[in-house]
């Protein structure tokens, strides 16, 4: 089988500490491309970039604020010169019902989930743009179609990123860089198997189980590859079914 390739491109990931953000980045270094991981949580993320070796790299970043996503892509360009691939993974689900959502709660899901694809996709477009070359994926949810009583703003903040993708698309076509999203069911991340949920949640899903994170990190690795030459603007469901029930 033929995989998709990223021999000495430069790919970037937001929230590639743990969980589908480590598993994309494991993904992109074992098919050729230097990854620089971004995330705020220092030791999870320099055990990540360590465990991934000398094609990874480390940057200590809030992506909820535009100044920390700045210095780090200033530190990313002068390093390697170029972004090929943005990969906006960094997200929260605080489990909270719509009475118990407090302004700073909503703040912080809304800033993370939604500002720091809008601030990070800004500032690594301009880069892409000039090279003619760059694809960008948006990790979104299938929450964004389904109503959630227990994390609205969670829900709500993802419904918000599958229009970001379509107006960086239209605004990047015909220079060469391609937006899309991916939205996943239930992801039988670490954090996900702490909480206690994905049993429940597997009930819904017709394949019969919860997608591992490599299994969505394939999904992203074709969006973001040169053999994606036609989809932009897309959002792609990957969830075992769960959608369609």
């Amino acid at each position: 089988m033929a995989f998709e390739r990223f021999d000495d491109q430069v790919a970037v990931v937001t929230g590639a500490a743990q969980g589908l953000g480590a598993a994309i980045s494991q993904l992109l270094v074992s098919r050729g491309a230097f990854v620089h991981l971004m995330d705020f949580d220092r030791d999870r993320l320099q055990a990540t970039a360590a465990k991934l070796g000398s094609r990874a790299r480390a940057h200590i970043a809030d992506v909820m604020r535009e100044a920390a996503i700045l210095a780090a892509r200033d530190a990313i360009l002068k390093e390697s010169g170029r972004c090929d691939v943005l990969v906006n993974n960094a997200g929260i689900y605080p489990f909270e019902a719509t009475a118990d959502i407090t302004e700073a709660s909503w703040d912080r899901v809304f800033d993370t989930n939604l500002k720091s694809v809008f601030f990070t996709t800004r500032a690594f477009m301009t880069a892409m743009a000039a090279r003619q070359y760059g694809r960008i994926v948006c990790i979104s949810s299938t929450d964004s179609y389904i109503p959630k009583p227990l994390y609205p703003h969670y829900a709500a903040s993802k419904a918000a990123v599958l229009s970001l993708v379509k107006t960086f698309a239209l605004e990047l076509a015909g220079k060469g860089v391609l937006v899309n999203g991916v939205s996943p069911g239930s992801i039988a991340t670490e954090r996900a198997q702490e909480q206690g949920w994905l049993p429940r949640a597997i009930q819904r899903i017709p394949i019969g189980n919860a997608a591992s994170p490599d299994q969505i990190a394939e999904v992203v690795a074709f969006l973001a590859s040169g053999r994606n030459q036609f989809m932009t603007g897309e959002t792609v469901v990957a969830s075992g079914g769960e959608i369609m029930v």
